[in-house]
């Protein structure tokens, strides 16, 4: 049976929603746990030996893991969106300048890789929304003649 229309018993709970997974000093703790997590976790990339009696050969080169929103989302366990709106909503103002900190140190991170060569820089600039874009504008006369 539904509840009755017009009803107030929504004003009988002691709290409105549940609670934050983090607060900002926590998500700022959890941040700095993830930035020494992903700087001690290295990928390995593949390269070929170029010359010698082993050219040809495979070895791992240790290289340094690139950052992310969403790998750091998936470190702390919570949503993409989670995090968007602990960055921008209102009603979330004790996250801003958490969550501007940790995409700040994000992207430069990204940013700084690509400029020395260890991410690629096609990628990294797409993902931070570097482009050199140009707009060509094209005007076609026709002229109709009986």
């Amino acid at each position: 049976m539904a509840a009755p229309k017009g009803n107030t018993y929504w004003q009988f709970r002691n709290k409105h929603g549940r609670d934050f997974k983090y607060t900002p000093d926590a998500l700022w703790e959890e941040a700095v746990k993830y930035f020494e997590w992903i700087s001690e976790n290295v990928w390995n990339k593949k390269e070929a030996i170029k010359s010698g009696e082993m050219a040809g050969t495979l070895i791992d080169i240790p290289t340094q893991t690139p950052m992310s929103i969403e790998s750091f989302c998936l470190f702390a366990d919570i949503d993409d969106n989670t995090f968007f709106r602990y960055e921008k909503e209102k009603g979330y103002e004790d996250f801003w300048d958490v969550t501007t900190r940790i995409r700040k140190i994000i992207e430069s991170n990204q940013f700084e890789g690509a400029t020395v060569g260890a991410y690629n820089p096609n990628i990294i600039a797409r993902k931070l929304g570097l482009s050199d874009k140009q707009e060509i504008a094209q005007s076609v006369i026709i002229n109709f003649e009986d």
